[in-house]
């Protein structure tokens, strides 16, 4: 593989591009088994089958792409790009009076295509102020309304005072009013969203609206009401798997078994460089979950500031368990780190070995919930948890993912979470995968004797624990992601939308993408078999 050939498989699109039809719908099919679809992915989706010849689309191939059609025009009623593939398909009622309104509304729209191209992570305080601008000479101006709009949910935000001088078209108030209840419930601002709900529950047709809605139901106290938008919206699309397993866990909510963290060996290891506060954080963050008499080794990775004073002092947080500090000369990675605390004698004297972040804030009753998960089946050898972003409405920042691409050019497993969605318990699930976050899991030790070390190939960091959690799945154990348990982590490492790390950091990430294709080109077909779709077919 020419380094050069990477640049075709950027993003969702560039991957969709190299594969064939039959691949492309396996592709999509395995996001709606694992996530509630997303504009970014139902577009992709839609530009690559639009690629191939009509005529010679499958059943299949037409149905997933009626699918992706219908699902990027609901939650995107205000593009008229996105409007007119509704309107050419046929699918779309309406979705030409619709365009209509935007057409006559739309201003300045050499701007807006230069605005609608930027990067809100990047470029985001330009956008703002451009729309804000734009909007107080224009009070009508859609589209600009619209894309504030975006950038409020983007950071995370009720919607701006420049929108309360938005003029909405009297025939599009209906659909901006389920926008705004979209952007509270998505939120989890109920207190905005409920009053919203009954002025849109009567044209809540379609189920992003109606899974927002289950999920503030369900935080009120009404169960049975959140079932049955739940019922509604799985029936609207049954392709989205996610709705039938969050209906099942309302069903039968799960039920942890407080009882395993006294009669089960447990060992927590954390590791850690140069963080002292954060550190102490974690640890003060540790103290107050039930974790019985679970062992705990912190490793200081060459640490040079405070770390180990903290440490030390944080011995007398855990006056009933055994805490032992380990101090290296130098930072050996997190990969080595792993293996280094690993390769303890408590290791092997224990059941389970749980790995923490040195920058998390833990739930306290988490140890309970992932040892029932693992002990629900012998095979379990790794549990996972659902990790978000610190803050007032907590973006969802990983859950899990499985190998979504087998290719000559490159291996890849799947996105970590659904494009920009916030935690409002729609993945609160217990569910098989193939990969969890190495920020908090949970081991079992026998199945160490399959996979036993990180590979230090990927040091310092990133993708160690992903490749591991691989090694498990094709020496034939299992990883489960127990949605039960949230973990807020102050993830300021990776690629993700709110990394920090500057681009030289960036590319060393990008350089164990390229460790990773090498290492299971080999191994590539036994890889394809690990999507999600295999999890249960």
């Amino acid at each position: 593989m020419a380094l050069g050939d990477t640049e075709k498989l950027v993003g969702i699109g560039g991957e969709l591009a190299v594969l064939n039809l039959e691949q492309a719908c396996r592709y999509y099919k395995n996001y709606l088994d694992t996530f509630q679809v997303d504009v970014p992915m139902a577009v992709s989706f839609i530009n690559r089958l639009l690629a191939e010849s009509q005529k010679d689309l499958s059943d299949e191939a037409r149905q997933l792409l009626e699918e992706a059609i219908r699902s990027a025009v609901q939650l995107e009623h205000f593009d008229p790009n996105i409007l007119g593939i509704g309107i050419t398909s046929g699918l779309t009622p309406g979705a030409e009076a619709l365009q209509k309104v935007l057409e006559g509304t739309h201003v300045e729209p050499e701007l807006y295509n230069q605005i609608r191209r930027a990067s809100f992570k990047f470029q985001g305080r330009e956008i703002r102020s451009i729309c804000t601008n734009v909007l107080a000479r224009h009070p009508m101006a859609v589209q600009y309304a619209n894309m504030l709009l975006h950038m409020d949910f983007f950071d995370g935000q009720p919607p701006c005072k420049a929108l309360a001088g938005f003029r909405c078209p009297k025939v599009l108030l209906p659909l901006w009013q389920k926008k705004l209840f979209n952007h509270y419930a998505g939120l989890g601002n109920d207190a905005a969203a409920l009053p919203l709900w009954e002025q849109v529950k009567g044209q809540a047709d379609d189920p992003f609206t109606l899974s927002r809605a289950a999920e503030m139901l369900r935080r009120a106290g009404d169960i049975d009401g959140a079932m049955a938008l739940y019922e509604r919206a799985f029936a609207l699309d049954p392709l989205q798997r996610p709705y039938a397993l969050r209906l099942d866990a309302l069903r039968q909510p799960f039920q942890p078994d407080h009882g395993l963290v006294h009669t089960k060996r447990v060992c927590i290891y954390l590791y850690s460089f140069n963080k002292a506060k954060i550190l102490g954080e974690t640890l003060e963050s540790l103290s107050h979950c039930a974790i019985g008499p679970a062992r705990i080794k912190v490793l200081l990775n060459g640490c040079t500031d405070d770390s180990l004073a903290v440490a030390q002092k944080a011995r007398d947080l855990f006056p009933d368990n055994e805490v032992e500090i380990i101090t290296l000369p130098v930072n050996i990675g997190a990969p080595a780190a792993r293996n280094w605390l690993l390769a303890q004698p408590t290791t092997r004297e224990s059941d389970y070995v749980a790995f923490l972040d040195d920058d998390v804030y833990l739930q306290p009753d988490w140890l309970a919930h992932m040892l029932t998960v693992a002990e629900s089946d012998p095979r379990i050898g790794n549990v996972g948890c659902k990790v978000v972003f610190p803050g007032k409405y907590r973006l969802l920042q990983y859950l899990y993912r499985h190998v979504s691409l087998t290719h000559e050019d490159a291996i890849r497993v799947s996105l970590p979470t659904p494009y920009q969605q916030y935690d409002i318990g729609l993945y609160d699930v217990i569910r098989e995968t193939r990969v969890v976050m190495g920020c908090q899991h949970l081991l079992r030790v026998a199945s160490l004797d399959d996979a036993p070390a990180f590979d230090i190939r990927y040091s310092p960091s990133q993708i160690d624990d992903t490749d591991h959690d691989l090694q498990l799945c094709m020496a034939g154990w299992k990883v489960f992601y127990c949605g039960t348990v949230t973990c807020v982590h102050r993830q300021e490492s990776g690629t993700s939308i709110r990394s920090k790390l500057n681009l030289a950091s960036q590319g060393s990430i990008m350089g164990n993408d390229i460790k990773f294709h090498y290492k299971w080109y080999e191994h590539k077909d036994a890889l394809a078999a690990l999507d999600s779709l295999n999890l249960h077919s």
